[in-house]
């Protein structure tokens, strides 16, 4: 009989883990689940590729009629390799007048327009602050031309680096 026993706990295999493979399992999925919490958790409300909220009201919609210009391909003033950039843009305009002058004006605009993004640098394009730099002086150039506080803002519809 002690034979017998023998051989039948010889034909059971041990079905119970070493408290090592348990104790290392437990803490991967504790740290896998505290790395997912902290890093997916902050993300998870988060909008990586949305704009900032614009500054003022009058900014969150169109008020005034656009004005699309034709797209502008540019070599920036970079030495060695060439660079180039592409921009097409709407303007923003007050009202129906402001309108009239900038379609009466859009080829020295489109010349003043060349002229500024040809004398841009490839780090004065990169960016956030620097688009919104670059939009500013637009809009300044913009109304050089068409005369103040007719242009409402720039709207990039494109704006592309290589």
């Amino acid at each position: 009989m002690s034979d017998d026993n023998v051989a039948a706990d010889e034909r059971q295999p041990k079905t119970r883990p070493p408290k090592l493979v348990l104790g290392l399992l437990a803490a991967n999925l504790g740290v896998s689940a505290f790395i997912l919490v902290k890093v997916m958790g902050g993300q998870a409300h988060a909008t990586p590729h949305e704009p900032p909220p614009p500054h003022d009201a009058a900014r969150k919609e169109v008020v005034g009629p656009l004005v699309a210009l034709d797209p502008f391909v540019v070599n920036l003033d970079e030495s060695g390799t060439p660079r180039y950039l592409k921009v097409q843009l709407q303007v923003e305009m007050k009202d129906g007048g402001a309108v009239k002058a900038l379609e009466r004006n859009k080829t020295l605009v489109r010349d003043r327009l060349l002229g500024y993004f040809s004398g841009l640098k490839l780090s004065e394009t990169l960016g956030a602050d620097n688009k919104d730099q670059i939009r500013g002086e637009l809009e300044s150039q913009v109304a050089e031309i068409v005369g103040e506080g007719r242009v409402r803002r720039i709207v990039f519809a494109d704006f592309v680096v290589q």
